[in-house]
């Protein structure tokens, strides 16, 4: 007997416990209470009830079924009975359960009621013990608890004998079965017990799949053995879980680092919610207690935050990570709030963990030390990096049924090749730095760990979820954007936000590590049940997201539904995007820029076609809030349906200047012409290329630099003449700033509201004025000329006048916009020669000419302007493809 670190010498603890509880099911608020004497009696009378079925030591017996008291009961039945556990998740297909029962020669499984229909009808020569109410197919027998059960009395198994059958996460190809014995999952349990980290009085809350040998091990096994009480929440999902710490007094968690993003995500809301006043004092103290914590080891933010943490549990005080990296930066926010908070390294292979941090030795970064056994790196670079390899009685001895793969698991002197990378500091403790599996390979032998990038390009609140891998010798990405999130933040176009994120992110990095491939898309990314991403899935899943292939459910049209789509506007509209985007998926419930492909530059000349047929005039607001097309839809109906009119706010702002204006106007041309020759050593290359009056200036746009340095370019007969339009919150918001702006003719034009723009636009030309338009429609993120929106070419339709193209240069140096202040550099603005209307007469067809055609003529003139450039394609600039 091993004391309680088997499952077999477990049980006896567990009788000893009487009424005691030990596992705890919480639903709806209500605690169902198991003890460790009942637990115990009824594992006990299952593995009799196997042994009677004709069940051998060794044999494979699967186990399907959900967490919960059953498929404790049932796990520790098999291994009393010395058979060999199969344990699979519950959300598996048919065909992979197959798969596995075939790999591993099972003949036998215990499931659920509803399971054993499906499985009995698929494998008919299956043996099946049902567990849980329900009428049972023929065949399948039901496991009955008799309240006088004589104990199973087989003698424990060998040590080295197979108890388990674990398997690989998966995520770089399908998964490998893993035997593991009982001294395997002994050493680790051993290890955890002896740490003390739980206690009889902990609750232990577990709301990871106990498929997996993590949960199973460090979840389940170490706190029974500890006295501790196990809770299961009802699901996984946060108000579950919040629903069981509360309910059942939980103490301890045992989670994985997506987990605690998410908790660390919902204190702090919660925090940020709170007064200017207490909200910057609770800033403080949180900076304050981790700044403590570190320099002294002392936790004081568990009395800081004592108000804030109550709204989990107010005992709630260990948190145990693993299943993949804690970041540090998690880490420092969970220590600061006061958490106890243990993480660790391991593999399937080495039963759950092989390294942690005990009481008295938290190491910022690291993964701690072993708990038994050695390491060391293999290889090292000359910062000390290389593969990490184990050597122990954790370490698993061979998978099932592959030899080949256990060959090449261990090295030649018996050490297991982790295929993660790291490193040990002198005082023994290790570093994950990334997986050697995972490593991707550039064209130019540039090697990169993904999840570095991921976690820098996804640090952002329109990303939902991102994944990094080589495609064709380079870097493509894939983006779940967070649309709700860009809904209530106001982001009219989350393809463009996400745009500017990752090229933001990209000017501080090598180029290598510039992701050169984007697309978006609705289908969540490949995980294992313990979060990590399946890699050697995302070609596929770019592929589908590239062609508009991804998978959606079809949802039955509501009776609300019907009654929408039978309204003229929702009516006209609807079919109006089924023509317009015949190789979309057209539902009420899909995204225009996910399943429809219309992104910041589409949505331009959707809303104006939108307008121009129904006379529907849809706001900022509106494109911003349609986050589906049953929204748009909405949207269209409530809007004003009125023609495109002039409106007297904007007229004012056209209407000419009085003298004092005038003067005004003048006054700060030539201070800001003074300023930027003096502070920013404007040059200016062909000056004078202008017509006589009514045109449009075009140039590319990086810096909030651009238009001083054009308007310091224009002579003042010119500048006078021109007109500016501005963002309206940003520039019209203040009265100062409406007074500045009439001095120096801006007038405001929301750049999603494209026929307000086109109107008074095209007025400011016909009366004889110029107009300065920025066609890129916002600062690029990297100083890179971006595609021109269509908008321009709408203008040029509309009123045929000559283009002066101009390119600036030196003013994203000195102004890039992630900077709070300019720097100072010399600026150079070249103009062009102007362009007439007959430039782009060659483009009619007999469709007419796309306003995007005359937009990419003009794109490819500016571009030639650049220094040392060459003509490009407009398009090549933006890798983004809005994808399903």
């Amino acid at each position: 007997m091993h004391e309680a670190y088997t499952i077999p010498g477990l049980m006896q603890r567990l009788e000893e416990r009487g009424s005691r509880p030990a596992l705890i099911n919480v639903r709806g608020g209500v605690l169902d209470i198991l003890s460790g004497e009942v637990l115990a009696k009824r594992s006990q009378a299952l593995a009799r009830q196997l042994q009677e079925s004709g069940t051998k030591p060794g044999e494979p017996v699967a186990l399907i079924a959900p967490n919960g008291f059953e498929w404790v009961i049932a796990r520790f039945a098999i291994a009393t009975a010395n058979a060999m556990a199969v344990p699979i998740d519950d959300a598996a297909t048919d065909t992979d359960i197959q798969a596995i029962l075939s790999g591993c020669k099972a003949t036998q499984a215990i499931c659920t009621v509803a399971k054993a229909k499906t499985l009995k009808v698929a494998i008919p020569n299956l043996r099946i013990l049902a567990l849980g109410d329900g009428p049972l197919p023929e065949g399948v027998a039901r496991f009955e608890y008799p309240p006088c059960a004589t104990p199973s009395v087989s003698a424990e198994a060998p040590d080295t004998s197979p108890a388990m059958l674990a398997y690989t996460s998966g995520t770089t190809g399908a998964p490998k079965a893993i035997v593991l014995t009982s001294s395997n999952i002994e050493a680790n349990v051993k290890a955890m017990v002896d740490a003390h980290l739980v206690g009889p009085a902990d609750r232990v809350l577990l709301p990871l799949p106990l498929h997996h040998i993590y949960p199973f091990v460090a979840g389940l096994l170490a706190p029974l053995a500890s006295g501790s009480t196990v809770v299961f929440p009802a699901s996984a999902t946060g108000p579950d879980m919040l629903e069981a710490i509360r309910a059942a007094d939980v103490s301890a968690i045992v989670g994985v680092p997506r987990l605690y993003s998410a908790m660390i995500a919902g204190l702090l809301a919660r925090m940020e919610s709170r007064g200017p006043v207490v909200r910057t004092l609770s800033w403080g103290a949180l900076h304050a207690s981790a700044w403590f914590r570190r320099a002294t080891g002392m936790n004081i933010g568990a009395l800081f935050f004592q108000s804030l943490r109550a709204r989990f549990g107010p005992h709630l005080r260990l948190l145990v990570s693993g299943g993949a990296r804690l970041e540090p930066e998690t880490l420092s926010t969970l220590l600061a709030l006061g958490f106890d908070v243990r993480s660790g390294y391991g593999l399937a292979e080495t039963a759950s963990m092989f390294t942690g941090h005990l009481p008295g030795s938290q190491r910022m970064g690291s993964e701690g030390k072993p708990f038994a056994g050695e390491m060391r790196i293999a290889d090292p670079d000359p910062a000390g990096t290389g593969e990490i390899q184990l050597k122990g009685p954790q370490v698993f001895s061979s998978y099932l049924g592959n030899a080949e793969a256990t060959h090449a698991a261990f090295t030649t002197d018996g050490w297991l090749r982790t295929g993660d990378l790291g490193h040990i500091d002198s005082d023994g403790y290790l570093y994950v730095t990334g997986r050697l599996k995972e490593t991707l390979v550039l064209g130019g032998g540039k090697k990169i760990n993904p999840e570095e990038l991921e976690r820098l390009y996804g640090n952002s609140r329109y990303i939902r979820e991102i994944a990094i891998f080589e495609n064709r010798g380079a870097l493509a990405a894939i983006v779940v954007p967070a649309l709700e999130a860009a809904r209530i933040s106001g982001a009219v176009h989350v393809d463009k936000a996400i745009h500017v994120n990752l090229e933001s992110r990209a000017r501080v990095l090598p180029s290598y590590q510039r992701i050169s491939q984007l697309v978006l898309t609705r289908e969540p990314l490949p995980r294992t049940r313990l979060g990590k991403i399946r890699r050697f899935l995302l070609p596929q899943i770019f592929e589908r997201a590239q062609h508009h292939r991804a998978p959606r459910p079809d949802i039955e049209l509501s009776e609300d539904d019907r009654a929408l789509l039978k309204h003229p506007v929702a009516n006209q509209i609807y079919e109006m995007l089924s023509k317009r985007y015949p190789q979309g998926k057209l539902a009420l419930d899909a995204s225009p820029l996910l399943d429809l492909g219309i992104d910041s530059l589409e949505w331009i000349s959707l809303s104006l076609e939108i307008e121009d047929r129904l006379k529907v005039r849809l706001t900022e607001a509106d494109i911003g809030n349609a986050v589906t097309v049953r929204d748009l839809l909405v949207a269209a109906i409530q809007a004003k349906s009125a023609p495109v009119l002039l409106q007297s706010g904007l007229a004012e702002w056209i209407a000419p200047t009085n003298k004092a204006t005038a003067l005004a106007g003048a006054m700060l041309y030539g201070l800001n012409r003074q300023v930027m020759r003096t502070l920013f050593g404007l040059r200016v290359e062909n000056p004078s290329r202008f017509p006589d009056t009514g045109f449009v200036i075009i140039a590319n746009h990086t810096s909030y630099l651009d238009a001083p340095a054009l308007a310091a370019a224009l002579s003042y007969t010119t500048a006078r003449r021109s007109y500016w339009a501005g963002d309206p919150v940003l520039l019209f918001s203040k009265r100062w700033q409406r007074s500045l702006m009439r001095a120096v003719h801006g007038y405001p034009v929301a750049e999603h509201a494209p026929a307000e723009a086109l109107a008074i636009s095209s007025k400011l030309l016909q009366r004889g004025d110029n107009i300065v338009w920025f066609p890129e429609g916002w600062r690029s993120p990297d100083g890179q000329l971006q595609p021109f929106l269509p908008g321009i070419g709408h203008l040029l339709l509309k009123t045929p006048v000559p283009v002066v193209p101009a390119h600036i240069d030196g003013a994203f140096e000195a102004y890039p916009r992630d900077r709070r202040f300019p720097r100072l550099g010399q600026i150079r603005v070249k103009f062009g020669e102007p362009i007439a209307p007959e430039a782009w007469r060659p483009l009619i067809t007999d469709k007419g000419i796309a306003p995007q055609q005359i937009a990419d003529l003009l794109h490819n003139v500016v571009s030639g302007l650049a220094p040392n450039r060459a003509i490009t394609d407009p398009h090549q600039t933006d890798p983004i493809v809005a994808a399903s």
